[in-house]
């Protein structure tokens, strides 16, 4: 099998000391999965011995992989191909040895990506594909930052990913239709949890609500609808923007569902973007929400002096004010149907990077926190996705006739 052959020497070695050497820690399995792809991850393990720290991924059917190190914060990232997963850990509590915890998903189509955060700087000092069972096994010795290597990279048998967008982007309205395009953008996906309480991860309760705004919206025969993403899938944040973009969106709808270090506090608040944050909890929100492609497992190097132009170079000021003039319609209509804002500033301003497309209206729509139990319960309920749906239609309907009402003046 994979790796064997280039390990002959250390095989038994492995095989007889792997129950002594390593603790297990291995993540509940969750009900609601559907019957996972062959090959399959059926276990997470760490253990650290001698001062290393190991990371198993076991697994149904051997597979190929190729792993680099990433800094700024150091990460561990893993590569396979597209896999099914049969445990549910894509936001482990669990620290071990240098592992502060991980996540793991659909990076892209035919991509599965494990994500290791790490405590600091480390070394790949061995890595394989055993049988018998199948696993892969990762060994990281925490090195001083003037022995790290930068960009260390190892692969099985020369194996890469598929390359390519994450997801093909979407047609341009055909010619003729006349409805309106409304992008939403489930947030988080795959690879990025979002918030998770428990077994309540922010992807799924976004998904969910996202879907059923979908059906309403399609079923008035108004509106043309895209997703960001139609399944369990890591998404760019750039890509969400560029998404509303390349299909001539006529406005864009970002879904979540945070937690917030006081339990207590609950409720929903929209976001439009600004240069400026309109109050601490839009800053925290923002700088948590932009880490996004930071989860997800990207060199964001190439990036970091782009984000703070982005505002400067916005020409088009009327597409910040629409935005803000929607945001205040989906309030008054989340109020109408019960749907329970924030006590204050239920319209907050941050500068996310996922509402940086310069020409499409856009909105990130907090719809409450899994942090408190009654929100929780809530967000997961058929009754609050439903008053979600007729809330945004409500909303798009004022909005686009406000814009008509302008243009015919």
């Amino acid at each position: 099998m994979f790796g064997i052959m280039a390990y002959p020497k250390y095989l038994i070695l492995i095989r007889f000391v792997a129950a002594a050497f390593f603790v297990a820690v291995t993540f509940s399995s969750f009900a609601d999965i559907a019957a996972a792809k062959d090959p399959a991850v059926t276990g997470v393990r760490l253990g650290v011995n001698d001062g290393k720290t190991r990371v198993v991924l076991d697994l149904t059917k051997a597979v190929p992989y190729s792993a680099f190190l990433l800094e700024n914060p150091y990460r561990l990232v893993i590569d396979l191909p597209e896999l099914g997963w049969s445990v549910d850990g894509d936001a482990a509590d669990e620290k071990r040895g240098v592992v502060e915890g991980m996540r793991y998903g659909l990076f892209r189509a035919g991509n599965s990506r494990v994500v290791v955060d790490l405590k600091g700087p480390v070394r790949i000092v061995r890595h394989a594909a055993l049988a018998k069972p199948d696993r892969l096994m990762f060994d990281l010795l925490p090195v001083p930052k003037s022995k790290y290597k930068k960009g260390q990279a190892v692969a099985l048998n020369n194996w890469s990913p598929p390359t390519g967008k994450a997801i093909p982007m979407p047609r341009v309205k055909p010619e003729g239709d006349a409805r309106r395009v409304v992008v939403i953008d489930p947030g988080h996906g795959g690879v990025d949890p979002g918030a998770v309480r428990g077994k309540t991860y922010e992807k799924r309760v976004v998904m969910a609500v996202a879907q059923e705004v979908r059906r309403q919206l399609e079923a008035s025969k108004r509106y043309r609808v895209i997703m960001t993403r139609n399944r369990d899938i890591f998404v760019e944040l750039r890509d969400r923007a560029k998404m509303a973009q390349d299909s001539e969106g006529d406005i864009f709808i970002s879904l979540h569902a945070d937690t917030h270090p006081k339990s207590k506090v609950r409720g929903a608040s929209v976001y439009t973007l600004s240069e400026k944050a309109s109050d601490r909890e839009a800053a925290r929100l923002a700088k948590k929400e932009n880490k996004g492609d930071i989860i997800g497992g990207l060199d964001l190097t190439p990036y970091s002096k782009e984000t703070g132009d982005i505002l400067r170079e916005l020409t088009v000021r009327r597409t910040m004010e629409e935005s803000s003039v929607f945001a205040n319609m989906l309030i008054a209509q989340f109020g109408k149907k019960k749907i329970r804002m924030q006590p204050y500033k239920t319209h907050r301003f941050a500068g996310f990077a996922v509402l940086k497309a310069p020409d499409v209206p856009s909105v990130l729509v907090e719809m409450g926190y899994l942090s408190n139990k009654t929100d929780k319960k809530i967000l997961l309920s058929k009754n609050f996705r439903k008053k979600v749906g007729r809330a945004v239609l409500a909303a798009l309907d004022g909005f686009f006739k406000h814009i008509d009402d302008l243009a015919a003046r």
